[in-house]
């Protein structure tokens, strides 16, 4: 219990730490596995803003889309460590499009580069 409770502080001070957009959950399920941390912001450019931010925060950020199953949505995210090592996993999804995501079909999962988030920020911006 002693060290889920320091665990748990980690976390607590980073998001105290930083102005970090907003969460709409925090799942805590382990601390052998990524904390995953889900946006609670809509859009393109609104998820790749808030998944830049967090990357800042972060260290060994990588980033990854996956395409759901169904098809109708793409999960943005990324997988860092905060400063003291604790794993995070921050995503959020968008309506899938396919001028944004050409080559990407249900059920999909591919790597991506952290700074193409920074591309679908500007507006008008589509092509992947």
């Amino acid at each position: 219990m002693n060290q889920l409770m320091t665990f748990l502080d980690a976390i607590r001070d980073h998001l105290d730490l930083y102005q970090l957009p907003p969460v709409a959950s925090l799942d805590v399920t382990a601390w052998s596995r990524p904390i995953t941390v889900q946006l609670d912001v809509d859009g393109l450019a609104e998820v790749a803003g808030a998944l830049l931010v967090w990357a800042n925060t972060l260290d060994d950020v990588t980033a990854t889309l996956w395409r759901v199953p169904d098809g109708d949505s793409v999960h943005l995210s990324i997988i860092g460590r905060t400063p003291c090592g604790i794993p995070v996993r921050v995503y959020g999804g968008v309506p899938f499009d396919a001028r944004v995501f050409p080559d990407l079909p249900a059920g999909a999962k591919q790597s991506m580069p952290v700074y193409l988030l920074r591309h679908w920020t500007m507006p008008g911006e589509v092509a992947a």
